[in-house]
């Protein structure tokens, strides 16, 4: 029997639901395979996220007990193996191997060592991380603070910052991160005796003064600080008694310039970051660990100073630096006792890496006034240290920078100067009410009110006898059961490697981001 059409239409839907009902059910399996699939596999995906992120906290962790370890005065430098200060060390849930390397030999830590690349390693069932870091330890140096050094500015008389001059903070310091305010301190009483006009001044500064200083002291700030009225400010250190006559010995150069046009290809050079290049046409004169003299001191551009070991030079009169440059070695130090007038124009005295962007302790450089006189900083001038001169005016002008401090009688800094004040100077001192300079009611000791001169053997006997019954009490009684570990150390670290490097992954989508833009490159030219 034939069908009809009406019985074809039929047979043909019925056809077509089954089909439907087949892919439904095929979609509605596949779906529940995957379902249970990715049930099985969640537990271990967890566990390992889980792992993964207690790992990095782990390394996390460790790097804050890498920078405990560094800022007590324990024998990291030495009791460890190859660098390895702990090793599969079990630390929060996990294990932990911390390794130190010296940054600037890339071997194992030493007796000297301050510069350190640190290294955690975490491991918890099986997933790891690594957390990397760079630190400068700064040890805590046993001072008797009296010279004024936790001021960028500390004048007797009078202050004056003007024009586009300014008091900033050195970013190059390892301890700029701090962002403390700067502090400035007088003891001028007189009205209108701090004048901080500059149109340059960015930087948030703090006024010490004595307590019956005058309302009008300053008219752009207020004093934040009283300091004593019985404050001293102590003459500089006498020079050293047994000294060697101190001679340049110029020789004959029949390339040598006029000083006058030497100065300008100095000036140009230096302006434009040819300095070295320029210096190395010049004879250079080496001058070896000792204490000299000499009546005056008169160097140009022709006459490059290179100070190795601790030298001390005492000048009986002027000092007059013209486009000279006075640089210091490695660990060398540099002391100038200055009994006339400072001239120093286009100048530089400081480390081999002249940028104030490289830093070096400006303790190493020590300029001390030792009459009243007058002192002149100007051209383009870049000095790395501590200016003491308490009976001196001091004025820095045109473009010249102090990376460090400055103590006298008047300082005044105008037209684009600047001092960049380094926080590693400050030790407390006078600023700090707290410091063993003052007793238990926050007045100054008597002794130290009667301090007429920075005498390095004076003033540490005192400091000895201050604080010896205060050592004795921290000996007997310290029990580190009960006492948290001391901590004299500052340490300043940035990470490098957290959980991944960042640099390696910068890198590969630099990589795939220049390979993307050659791709769009070619499609359109074609």
């Amino acid at each position: 029997m034939n069908n009809t059409p009406t019985q074809q239409i039929i047979h043909e839907r019925r056809g077509i639901a089954l089909m439907l009902v087949m892919v439904a059910i095929l979609v509605t399996g596949t779906m529940a395979v995957a379902y249970f699939g990715s049930r099985d596999n969640s537990v271990a995906i967890s566990a390992n996220v889980e792992a993964s992120a207690q790992a990095r906290a782990v390394a996390e962790s460790g790097l804050d007990l890498a920078v405990a370890i560094l800022e007590t005065n324990s024998d990291w430098r030495t009791l460890h193996t190859d660098g390895v200060i702990l090793d599969s060390f079990i630390f929060g849930g996990g294990e932990i191997t911390l390794t130190v390397i010296d940054a600037e030999t890339g071997e194992p830590p030493n007796e000297d060592t301050n510069e350190v690349e640190i290294t955690i390693f975490s491991s918890i069932s099986g997933i790891s991380q690594t957390t990397k870091a760079t630190a400068t330890i700064i040890p805590q140096e046993d001072e008797f603070d009296v010279d004024y050094s936790e001021y960028a500015v500390f004048a007797q008389s009078q202050i004056t910052v003007r024009d586009v001059a300014s008091l900033q903070q050195w970013n190059a310091s390892p301890l700029a991160s701090q962002q403390s305010s700067l502090q400035i301190g007088t003891l001028a009483t007189s009205p209108m005796s701090i004048q901080v006009n500059s149109w340059g001044q960015r930087e948030e500064i703090e006024l010490h003064a004595r307590s019956n200083a005058s309302s009008m002291l300053s008219s752009s700030m207020s004093s934040a600080h009283t300091l004593p009225d019985s404050l001293p400010f102590p003459n500089p250190p006498s020079p050293p008694s047994d000294n060697k006559s101190f001679e340049l010995e110029e020789e004959e150069d029949d390339h040598a310039w006029n000083r006058r046009d030497n100065n300008t290809n100095w000036a140009q050079a230096f302006a434009n970051g040819l300095g070295n290049t320029f210096r190395t046409q010049r004879n250079r004169i080496d001058v070896q660990s000792g204490s000299y003299e000499i009546e005056s001191l008169s160097l140009g551009a022709n006459e490059p100073l290179t100070i190795h070991g601790d030298v001390t030079i005492s000048v009986e009169n002027t000092l007059s630096l013209s486009a000279a440059s006075i640089i210091l070695a490695e660990d060398a130090t540099l002391t100038l006792h200055i009994g006339g007038d400072v001239r120093i124009e286009s100048s530089y005295i400081g480390n081999e890496n002249q940028s104030i962007n490289s830093w070096s302790d400006p303790s190493r450089v020590q300029l001390f006034g030792q009459e009243d006189s007058d002192w002149d900083v100007s051209g383009i001038s870049t000095i790395k240290g501590e200016i003491y001169a308490p009976q001196s005016e001091i004025e820095l002008r045109g473009v010249a920078t102090l990376c460090g401090r400055i103590a006298g009688d008047e300082v005044t800094l105008r037209g684009a100067s600047r001092l960049l004040y380094d926080e590693t100077l400050d030790h407390g001192g006078f600023a700090d009410t707290s410091s063993v300079l003052y007793d238990d009611d926050g007045e100054l000791l008597f002794e130290v009110a009667q301090i007429e001169e920075l005498d390095p053997v004076l003033i540490d006997s005192l400091y000895q006898a201050l604080t010896a019954s205060e050592s004795n009490a921290y000996q007997r009684f310290q029990d580190w059961w009960d006492e948290p570990t001391n901590r004299p150390n500052e340490v300043i670290y940035a990470l490098v490697v957290y959980g991944v490097d960042a640099h390696q992954w910068e890198n590969l989508a630099r990589v795939a981001r220049q390979q993307s833009n050659r791709s769009y490159a070619s499609v359109f030219s074609k």
